[in-house]
């Protein structure tokens, strides 16, 4: 009896271990979910504001989770959904914007043969402009900021290339706006504040941001009137 006693106890000491073990594996839940999900959206996206995010548990299989939340970037919102199975991230589905200030911050030049640039932000916003500096199109993904920091990488280019001649853009004493003028016609005279004064083709104001101010709006039809004066429009 003396030499079974001690299987008797290995053999209990097996059966806690095995009771244990199951305790252990639950303890994963919605918040371990959710960091690991928001973890992979910082590695991936490069997204730093994160919130407003929750966690289900699926009852098909052992730790599924679907978890979902939002990110803001430049001031605005986007959704997110991540899937998480076995504790390790199986999906995940953003389609938002990613922050202007990422991926280095710096926007790319990119030169065309017929002498057109484009120019793309590290957020992923893209702007065409033509061999004269005339902004032909942009993505609709781009936010103010990145609008003004594309325009100024066309200039910087232009500049450096010795083609800086009367591409729409006014510059008055103090701290100016910027005009940006689209080959349709249509202009944007934009503050760094982001406030945004939009014109038609004919110089008709049509919209403005709420960032604006009475004083700004003034500035902006004055920065637009110059500017047909000298393009003789």
């Amino acid at each position: 009896m003396n030499q079974i006693k001690p299987l008797h106890v290995q053999i209990g000491a097996l059966l806690a271990l095995a009771l244990a073990a199951p305790t252990a594996a639950l303890a994963y839940g919605e918040r371990d979910a959710i960091r690991d999900c928001e973890r992979r959206l910082r590695s991936d996206y490069q997204i730093s504001d994160l919130r407003d995010a929750t966690a289900e548990r699926l009852q098909d299989r052992l730790h599924h989770y679907k978890v979902q939340g939002l990110a803001k970037v430049d001031g605005e919102k986007y959704p997110w959904t991540c899937e998480i199975v076995n504790r390790r991230v199986a999906a995940i589905q953003y389609q938002g914007r990613r922050s202007s200030q990422g991926g280095g911050g710096t926007p790319e030049v990119v030169p065309r043969r017929s002498g057109e640039i484009e120019v793309r932000m590290p957020s992923g916003c893209t702007a065409l402009y033509d061999r004269d500096g005339q902004l032909i199109n942009r993505g609709s993904s781009c936010s103010h900021s990145d609008r003004r920091r594309a325009a100024d990488a066309a200039d910087s280019y232009f500049r450096e290339q010795g083609r800086d001649h009367g591409r729409g853009r006014y510059e008055g004493g103090g701290a100016p706006p910027q005009l940006i003028a689209g080959s349709n016609g249509e202009a944007e005279v934009v503050f760094k504040n982001d406030c945004v004064v939009y014109y038609d083709r004919r110089g008709r104001r049509t919209n403005v941001s709420p960032k604006c101010q009475g004083s700004q709006v003034t500035k902006a039809d004055q920065a637009l009137r110059a500017y047909r004066r000298e393009q003789g429009l």
